[in-house]
């Protein structure tokens, strides 16, 4: 049976709506996943030993007043005393002018406050990694005649360079993708073929879901839960995916603490106490409300066995074990969904809304205001 350019169109908004609705899910998991995993502090505390080379280094920079205070007051349960913290005790961000503050005060362990003539004395006498009297004479052969000048250049490097590293963070976070994927695809047995194949036969069901799609974008509900803050503005990113968040710098505007930290209110106990709660709710809510939009597609399992003469067995968990053709078919969805759901919900929201707007003609055209 043949159909339509609008029945085709019906049943790829349907298929990424469907996507959508099970990212969302996904997202959740995996933004769950990188928190217990503390895959972000690991990350950072890996690359900034990469950057700083010499063990010794290290731990002066570690032993610095900004850095020990701002993990204290970010691990205000969990830091350590003393030393160079844990991967999993590490902070999850640095600012990046901290780092260069802590830096250049960890160059000579005799002068914390060095001047720029210090800081060149430093780097013909001190026993400094090639990178960091790389980067550092740079800095002075640009023209960096004073400290702030100096600072700001050693800050912007590391932005650069924790921008690179930041790779194979995203890296780790494409396989958690496709892992948390596939589980959900086999667990509520999201199965693209089987879903597009009832979508080609049963017309009413392509047009009730592709109206369902275009309430739901018209309607501009959030993508993902504002779990991590904007670095910049301190505001939250509604169509961020949060678990897709590289570790980077801290915030800024926020109020010093003793020992020359930077905090805010989400780094106090209570703060982070009444933050992780209020993640927490959001998440279970979207999940929900994702899991409930998705309730009219043809997903999920059965376990009553067929009876006789009962043709639709592809929900049929004891009918799929017995039927191999089945069973490959179902992997082969399986494995197309998964991939699916590791492009994100900002994804397919975008792409939906394109497709919303083939579907509708296109967008309307401004008014335009004769003056």
């Amino acid at each position: 049976m043949g159909l339509s350019f609008s029945g085709i169109i019906d049943i790829a908004i349907s298929l990424i709506f469907m996507y959508l609705l099970i990212s969302l899910v996904c997202t959740s998991l995996c933004e769950s996943i990188a928190t217990v995993l503390k895959l972000r502090s690991r990350s950072l505390s890996v690359g900034v030993a990469k950057i700083l080379e010499n063990q010794e280094l290290i731990n002066r920079f570690y032993a610095n007043g900004v850095v020990k205070g701002a993990i204290s007051a970010s691990q205000w349960r969990n830091a350590p005393a003393e030393g160079v913290p844990t991967k999993y005790g590490h902070s999850s961000y640095m600012d990046s002018r901290s780092f260069a503050m802590a830096l250049l005060g960890s160059l000579d362990p005799d002068n914390p406050l060095p001047a720029v003539a210090d800081i060149q004395q430093s780097l013909n006498l001190a026993d400094l990694p090639s990178g960091i009297k790389d980067v550092l004479s740079a800095a002075l052969s640009t023209g960096a005649n004073d400290i702030t000048a100096l600072r700001d250049e050693v800050a912007s490097w590391f932005d650069n360079t924790m921008d690179r590293l930041s790779g194979e963070y995203k890296r780790q976070l494409k396989w958690i993708s496709f892992s948390v994927g596939l589980f959900v695809a086999v667990l509520l047995n999201v199965d693209s073929v089987d879903v597009a194949t009832r979508l080609w036969k049963d017309q009413a069901l392509r047009q009730q879901l592709a109206s369902a799609a275009e309430s739901y974008v018209n309607n501009g509900k959030p993508i993902t839960c504002p779990v991590e803050k904007d670095q910049k503005t301190g505001t939250s990113s509604a169509k961020q995916d949060a678990a897709s968040t590289p570790p980077q710098q801290d915030t800024t505007g926020q109020a010093p603490a003793p020992g020359g930290a930077v905090v805010n209110e989400a780094t106090t106990p209570e703060g982070m106490g009444k933050q992780v709660a209020a993640d927490l709710d959001c998440q279970l809510r979207a999940m929900n409300d994702a899991l409930s939009a998705a309730r009219p597609f043809p997903i999920g399992w059965t376990t009553a066995m067929p009876v006789d003469g009962d043709k639709d067995t592809s929900r049929n968990f004891p009918a799929i074990l017995h039927d191999t053709p089945l069973m490959f078919s179902k992997i082969v969805g399986w494995l197309f969904t998964a991939v699916a759901l590791s492009l994100g919900a900002p994804f397919w929201f975008d792409t939906l809304s394109k497709f919303m707007n083939v579907r509708g003609a296109g967008e309307k055209p401004k008014k335009v205001r004769i003056t």
